[in-house]
C-alpha cells in the first residue's frame, strides 16, 4: 500500500512529448561549442539560422538506446540503490557559493575546511544516501575549485556523490579521480554529474563538452533543465513543461549519438521568477507542478530521474525553511525521484547551513517514511485482540510491538516532540547546532587510505600542474 504523487497521465505525458519533439524539429536547439554542433549534424539535425533542428526519428532512436536503470555504488563497490525504481536519493543540494553559521544573518564565504566538515556531517546523516559536492571553496583558484570539492568527498566519506565540472578541461581529470579510487567507476558507477542546458533551448560550451566526455567516458550525467517561468521560459506552468522535456530530451538525443547506452538520467531544477525582485523561487507552487510533471515524463520514457527540491528560498533557518524543505521533500518522495538533490540548502540554491542540514535529515527520513507507505500485517488482529482482551487496552506490553517498534515508527532525533514538562525549551536551531558539533567530534567517517589515497593525491597533484599552479595542501 504505496501512495504516490503524480500530475500526468500517460495520454497527457505522450502529447506534451509530441509537443517537444515539435519544437526540437522547428524551433531547434542552439549549440555555442562548433564541435558539438557538428555531432549533432552527423547524427541527423539540420542547421537552420545556427540553431540545429533535431529530427523526431533521432531523439527516438537516442531514447531507445538510452539505459532504463542505472545500478548506483558506494566508494567501496556496495550497491547503494536502482536508479530507474524510485530509489529517493536524498544528498545535500550542490554547488553552494556561501556558507550560513550558526547565529548568523549573513552567510560568508565558504573554506576547503568547511566542505570538509559538510562532507562528514552527511556522512554521519542517515536520511541522506548520497554526497554531493555542496560547497565551493572561496580559497581555491577558479582553475581547480570543481575537481578539488571532488577530491574532498571522495577522501572524507564512502557514500556515492553528485558532483560537476564548471571547466572543460577539468572533467576527464575528475573522472581520473575515480578511477584513482576505483578502476571499474564506469561498471559500479558511484559518482553522477550533472550537467545544465542554458535556456531557452541551448547549449553552452563547458556543459555541452562535459556531456560529450561523459558520454565517452561512461559516467552518468543528470541532466538539469532550468527554465525560468516569465523570464527563460513561458510563463505558463504547461509551457515551461514543454521547454523543460525539449532541452533533456535533447541532452539526452546528444549523449546517445557520442555513445549509444551512456547513462543518463532526467534531471531539472525549473524556477519561478519573482516578478518584482527577479529572483529564482525554485519551491514556488508553480516550479514543484513543473518537477511533479516532469518526474510522470521520465516514467512515461522509462528513464531515471532526478530533482531540485527538500531545500528552502528562505535566508535563514526558520519557519520558511522549515515549510518549504518539508513539503518539497515530501512530495519528491511520493513522486519517486530517484536522485533528490537540496538538503541544507538556503536562498536560490546558493547557500548552505549545516544546521539545516541536520534539520533537513529528519525531513528526509519522514519523506522516506511517508513514501515507504503501508505494509500489511498478518498478525495485525491477532495483537488487536489480544491488546484489548488480554492486555486491557495496553498494546506497550504486547511482544508484537516489541517486534515491530523500530521498523513501523519513525522517531525524529532532534526536532523537539517532548512534552513542555520535559522539553528543554532550547531553540531547534540550536540543538540542531549540538548536533553538528556532536557529529564533528564523535563521527569517525570511513577516511580513503592506503594506494587509493595515494593514487588519489597524485591525480590531485597532477590537477594544479596542469593548471600552472602551486597546489594547496589537501584538507
Amino acid at each position: 500500500m504505496v501512495p504516490s504523487v503524480s500530475v500526468l497521465s500517460r495520454r497527457e505525458a505522450e502529447e506534451i512529448t509530441g509537443e517537444a519533439l515539435r519544437v526540437l524539429e522547428t524551433v531547434g536547439v542552439f549549440f555555442e561549442d562548433k564541435g558539438v554542433e557538428r555531432i549533432a549534424l552527423e547524427g541527423g539535425g539540420r542547421l537552420k539560422d545556427g540553431r540545429v533542428l533535431i529530427p523526431e526519428d533521432v531523439v527516438k532512436e537516442a531514447l531507445r538506446t538510452a539505459p532504463r536503470r542505472i545500478r548506483l555504488y558506494d566508494r567501496d563497490g556496495r550497491e547503494v540503490a536502482v536508479l530507474g525504481e524510485g530509489a529517493r536519493i536524498f544528498n545535500p543540494g550542490s554547488a553552494a557559493i556561501r556558507i550560513l553559521d550558526h547565529g548568523s544573518q549573513t552567510p560568508r564565504n565558504p573554506t576547503l575546511e568547511d566542505l570538509k566538515k559538510l562532507v562528514i556531517v552527511a556522512d554521519y546523516l542517515k536520511g541522506l544516501k548520497a554526497q554531493s559536492t555542496a560547497l565551493v571553496p572561496f580559497e581555491v583558484p577558479a582553475e581547480v575549485k570543481d575537481a578539488v570539492r571532488l577530491y574532498v568527498v571522495l577522501k572524507y566519506s564512502g557514500k556515492p556523490v553528485v558532483t560537476g565540472a564548471f571547466t572543460v578541461e577539468n572533467l576527464p581529470l575528475m573522472v581520473e579521480m575515480l578511477g584513482a579510487v576505483r578502476e571499474d567507476y564506469a561498471e559500479k558507477p558511484f559518482a553522477i554529474f550533472d550537467v545544465c542546458p542554458t535556456p531557452p533551448l541551448s547549449w553552452s560550451t563547458v556543459t555541452s563538452r562535459n556531456l560529450v566526455d561523459l558520454a565517452r567516458l561512461g559516467v552518468p550525467a543528470e541532466i538539469i533543465s532550468m527554465p525560468g517561468l516569465g523570464a527563460t521560459s513561458p510563463v505558463t506552468v504547461y509551457g515551461a513543461i514543454i521547454q523543460h522535456h525539449a532541452e533533456v530530451l535533447s541532452g539526452i538525443a546528444l549523449s546517445q549519438l557520442v555513445k549509444p547506452g551512456a547513462p543518463v538520467i532526467y534531471g531539472g531544477s525549473p524556477t519561478m521568477i519573482h516578478p518584482y525582485y527577479g529572483t529564482p523561487s525554485i519551491t514556488a507552487p508553480e516550479a514543484v507542478l513543473i518537477s511533479l510533471a516532469y518526474r510522470d515524463l521520465a516514467r512515461y520514457l522509462d528513464l531515471p530521474s532526478h530533482t531540485y527540491m527538500g531545500l528552502s528560498d528562505s535566508k535563514t533557518v526558520d519557519y520558511q525553511a522549515g515549510a518549504e524543505t518539508a513539503y518539497t521533500a515530501a512530495l519528491a518522495a511520493l513522486a519517486g525521484f530517484d536522485v533528490i538533490s537540496g538538503a541544507g540548502m538556503l536562498e536560490y540554491e546558493s547557500v548552505q547551513s549545516l544546521e539545516k542540514l541536520v534539520l533537513d535529515n529528519e525531513a528526509c527520513l519522514i519523506a522516506e517514511r511517508l513514501a515507504r507507505g503501508v505494509e500489511v500485517d498478518p498478525q495485525a488482529l491477532d495483537a488487536l485482540k489480544e491488546g484489548v482482551l488480554e492486555k486491557k487496552g495496553n498494546f506497550l506490553a504486547l511482544r508484537h510491538t516489541r517486534q515491530h517498534y523500530r521498523s513501523e515508527i519513525l522517531v525524529p532525533k532532534v526536532w523537539d516532540l517532548a512534552p513542555r514538562a520535559k522539553s528543554t525549551g532550547v531553540p531547534l536551531a540550536e540543538l540542531a547546532h549540538r548536533e553538528v558539533e556532536r557529529i564533528l567530534a564523535e563521527h569517525k567517517p570511513p577516511l580513503l587510505d592506503g594506494d587509493a589515497l595515494r593514487r588519489l593525491d597524485a591525480v590531485y597533484s597532477k590537477l594544479w600542474e596542469s593548471h600552472g599552479l602551486k597546489p594547496v595542501p589537501p584538507p
